[in-house]
């Protein structure tokens, strides 16, 4: 079976203006394929956005899937099916698995 992609936001950056605040400077796009048997590959870009044009959406607004399709529009779709084959070809790739020289990132409960 193929390796299922999801995509995830972190590390947004704001700035304001005279007229807005919290404007989306720039935001990193990981775009994550999990195998059949539950082994995760993932990359990550950070990605510049461009300024807001016609409408703005206050920030207390945005949604993280907003967030990535303006990320995965800035990236552009013959980038992204790089990276999903890039993250494919690592399937049973005894180097990707996890070990001291390749952790797993985990997050703390806030």
């Amino acid at each position: 079976m193929a390796m299922e992609f999801t995509y995830k936001v972190s590390g947004i950056k704001v700035y304001s203006t005279d007229t807005q605040t919290d404007i989306i400077k720039e935001a990193t796009l990981h775009i994550i394929g999990t195998e059949d048997d539950g082994q995760v590959h993932e990359n990550f870009m950070n990605l510049e956005l461009e300024e807001p044009a016609g409408s703005f959406t206050e920030f207390s607004s945005v949604t993280e899937l907003q967030v990535q399709e303006w990320l995965k529009g800035t990236l552009g779709e013959d980038q992204i099916i790089l990276q999903k084959a890039s993250l494919a070809s690592l399937k049973d790739d005894p180097i990707s698995t996890l070990s001291r020289d390749n952790p797993k990132e985990k997050e703390l409960e806030t």
